[in-house]
């Protein structure tokens, strides 16, 4: 697993784990390539997982380098897997809420045209773009929705959910930017979908050119409906204090699920209410001054 330190990769080294599957987890502290070339471990892998990222999609907007970095990181890997027997997979956590043309309504199915109209889209989808150009692998997108969950911390301009929490913990008004709809996925049917992918990996070989995979929960969810389900998971009122949208901000973005079933027998399992209540339970409590 390349980004094995991540909030998606801590949580599906933990799931791997608990399912008996042995991982070999690459971080900033532990590089997958020394001096161009690949770990061996990487090297032997039946299944590789690309969870690493360095930008959010605001950062995007204003460190291009920081993109291309992450972008040649991904080409590292690719070349490095070139010349192996095996056709490993490689499994490429996208972005189901940038890539899609914002001018076709949603739900987005995975052959909507494409069209991100954001730094961070456009980065996104050239990472797919690269791995559907390595012949050499199994390539696997799964295109996440917008994913959540315990243990994700509140990045500056990325993850509403993770950013309210902390409001919520510190007594802060919960910040609202736009009233657009947004498709809220939790990190353990995320996992499950890799899992999904990994037990499947014969079947996958099998099939020509990217399997690419919506993975979400298939529902719009307004930021009002989202602030409701806060406060019930809190227990009580929570005000707000309202933004304009962004101008990288997607308009209506949620995802059909439905060829994931069909190709990896997965459905969403957390429902949001449900979700919410789990992050506010892991959620550091605020540190009073002695």
């Amino acid at each position: 697993m390349i980004g094995g330190s991540g909030f998606i990769g801590t949580r599906l080294r933990e799931a791997l784990a608990a399912a008996g599957i042995r991982a070999h987890c690459f971080s900033r502290q532990r590089p997958f390539a020394q001096g161009g070339r690949l770990h061996r471990a990487v090297l032997r892998s039946g299944t590789v997982f690309y969870v690493a990222g360095s930008v959010t999609p605001a950062r995007a907007e204003r460190d291009p380098r920081l993109v291309a970095q992450d972008y040649w990181n991904l080409q590292l890997l690719l070349w490095g897997l070139r010349g192996t027997a095996h056709r490993p997979l490689v499994v490429l956590a996208g972005s189901g809420g940038t890539v899609y043309d914002p001018a076709v309504a949603p739900p987005y199915r995975e052959d909507a045209p494409t069209r991100p109209v954001s730094a961070y889209g456009v980065a996104k989808l050239r990472q797919e773009r690269a791995l559907a150009a390595a012949g050499w692998t199994t390539p696997v997108v799964l295109r996440l929705a917008n994913v959540y969950g315990p243990g994700q911390r509140a990045r500056p301009g990325y993850g509403v959910i993770p950013h309210w929490v902390r409001a919520v913990r510190e007594r802060e008004a919960l910040t609202v930017i736009g009233r657009s709809r947004r498709d809220y996925v939790h990190v353990d049917d995320v996992c499950a979908a890799m899992l999904a992918v990994h037990r499947r990996a014969a079947s996958l070989r099998a099939s020509p050119g990217v399997t690419t995979l919506n993975i979400g929960s298939g529902e719009p969810t307004s930021p009002a409906e989202l602030h409701h389900h806060l406060e019930r998971a809190a227990g009580r009122r929570l005000a707000v204090r309202r933004e304009p949208a962004r101008s990288f901000d997607h308009p209506d973005v949620w995802l059909d699920v439905r060829a994931a079933r069909a190709v990896l027998g997965w459905t969403p399992r957390t429902g949001l209410a449900e979700g919410l209540r789990d992050v506010l339970a892991a959620a550091e409590p605020v540190r009073t001054p002695s």
